[in-house]
């Protein structure tokens, strides 16, 4: 199974039997249209659904297609009258849908959505979410990202799109001229909303001296791609990369893998013309057939290091990136566990080439490193164990790294979180006692869990502890409540929280492994190739 379909059969699973919430009014919600607002690009006007301003599909950016495609994004130009932000907009193309309720895909598809508990309150936090979808699916109108929880916790939730595959990421500066397909514009998409919630977002409500970027997954490695960006500088003072394996192409496998699409597509290096006419499925098609040939590093479509992005993510405190944020970040204890499942064996996971990487680095072999985690492990089998250092090499080591580099650093506070054993959550030995990659969006509360190895009230305990915590750091900075005294991260204790229904404190979880890892926790990602 090729890596694309690991994750769009991941994300179908995840929605079809983790989180089932509807994006639309709830059974007799009540409704009723909101106050008109008047942003920069015009005045819109949404609805109120039992209490909370709810406006969706707000364009922030113009149609990233035509005289547009391949560019940065352009602010939205003014419309008249008033804007029904009553529906999700259009998604943006992708090949696939990542979970039931993406709405339809078209072309004018760079639009966002608030929910904010009141428009007139004034200096309420605002947090800005990051969709998931391995850069290439998704859409910030899923129907789990319904922020409305967030709102009556005192949040101005803002989700949003970006370009996705090839229209995002795709490397054509030196192909085709000049602020053509830098390579980034998935990134710069997600800086444009955050300049957009500078300019409107006082409209909501919400404070814009007050922003806090989080995502899962592919989200949050844009999150930390963001970070990594000189531009997004004074737009988000928090993040939350939450769950993420934070990679980076070079340019030079970004300029082979562009090499091969236009070939693929019958566009010769500098038609501009052929390359705007081309029809976008053209480009999502190629998506399976450029990983089968291994011309990703580690995947196809990852932001590019470039003059918008300098440095590695994962490398950004070190490079002196982001020093000024408040961060908090972490992982889930079974990263990887659907792909794995779905895979049959831990070498034809989508993610066994980032983990070929860092061994090769490192010097150890596989049999070395199984037998390492069986000797702080054993009470796990083989299958638990070739799990557990699949999700450490390709995703752990990086927010570790990340949370190295930043509590080192940086005058911002950092907190780490794991998500760990949910004693009430499975009742199977290790299907789902261990927290997999996805679970998190629990956070938003949109349904409960539908299979019956779920516990519905561990979730929500679990869930309502995690938005309160995201709420509280989005206010003060510390994700600290009545439930749990938050420790900051430190390079001495490297004390973390483990997120379940009753949260504790670990003591450096990470240890071990950091040990093993060597240089791949200190040196330098960018030059190493990771």
């Amino acid at each position: 199974m090729l890596r694309r379909e690991f994750l769009r059969a991941g994300g179908l699973v995840l929605s079809a039997s983790v989180v089932t919430g509807l994006a639309g009014c709830s059974d007799g919600a009540a409704v009723r249209p909101s106050p008109v607002l008047s942003l920069q690009s015009g005045q819109v006007q949404g609805q109120v659904v039992d209490g909370v301003h709810r406006f969706l599909g707000i364009p922030y950016a113009e149609t990233p297609f035509a005289e547009n495609r391949f560019r940065a994004p352009a602010a939205r130009a003014p419309w008249q009258g008033i804007f029904p932000a009553d529906s999700y907009g259009f998604a943006c193309p992708q090949l696939g849908l990542v979970q039931p309720g993406t709405p339809k895909v078209g072309k004018d598809c760079l639009n966002l959505n608030v929910w904010t508990p009141d428009p007139s309150a004034g200096g309420l936090p605002v947090m800005v979410w990051a969709h998931a979808g391995d850069q290439s699916t998704g859409s910030g109108s899923l129907p789990v990202y319904d922020g409305s929880h967030f709102a009556v916790n005192g949040v101005v939730l803002v989700t949003c799109n970006r370009r996705l595959g090839a229209e995002g990421f795709l490397y054509l500066e030196e192909l085709m001229g000049d602020g053509i397909g830098p390579g980034n514009l998935g990134v710069l998409d997600q800086i444009e909303v955050l300049r957009w919630v500078q300019e409107n977002i006082h409209q909501f409500g919400g404070d814009a001296n007050n922003v806090t970027l989080f995502g899962q997954s592919a989200g949050g490695a844009v999150v930390q791609a963001v970070v990594a960006s000189p531009a997004s500088v004074g737009l988000v003072h928090k993040v939350i990369p939450q769950n993420a394996s934070h990679g980076a192409q070079r340019p030079e496998s970004a300029k082979e893998i562009a090499r091969y699409v236009l070939q693929r597509v019958g566009v010769k290096a500098g038609d501009l013309s052929a390359l705007k006419d081309k029809p976008w499925a053209d480009f999502a098609g190629l998506d399976n057939d450029i990983d089968v040939l291994g011309l990703g590093q580690p995947q196809a479509y990852l932001p590019v290091l470039s003059e918008a992005m300098p440095v590695h993510p994962a490398d950004a405190a070190h490079s002196g990136f982001g020093l000024q944020l408040d961060y908090l970040l972490g992982t889930c204890t079974d990263e990887r566990a659907p792909f794995m499942t779905l895979s049959g064996n831990v070498k034809s996971s989508p993610f066994f080439a980032r983990v070929e990487r860092v061994l090769a680095l490192t010097g150890a072999s596989w049999t070395d490193l199984v037998t390492a985690y069986r000797s702080f492990h054993p009470d796990l089998d083989k299958s638990a164990i070739d799990q557990f250092i699949v999700d450490d090499l390709s995703s752990g080591a990086a927010n570790m790294r990340i949370a190295e580099g930043h509590a080192l650093r940086s005058s911002g506070r950092t907190y780490t979180f794991r998500y760990d054993l949910m004693s009430g959550l499975g009742r199977n030995a290790h299907a789902l006692d261990r927290v997999p990659h996805g679970l998190d969006l629990m956070m938003f509360s949109n349904g409960n869990a539908q299979t019956a190895d779920l516990d519905s009230t561990a979730i929500e305990q679990t869930a309502d502890f995690v938005r309160r915590s995201w709420v509280n750091f989005a206010k003060t900075g510390d994700p600290s409540s009545a439930a749990c005294a938050w420790p900051e991260y430190d390079t001495e204790f490297r004390r973390t929280v483990a997120i379940n229904e009753a949260p504790s404190i670990l003591h450096d979880p990470f240890a071990f492994q950091r040990k093993l890892l060597g240089k791949v926790m200190t040196d330098n990602w960018q030059l190493m190739g990771l």
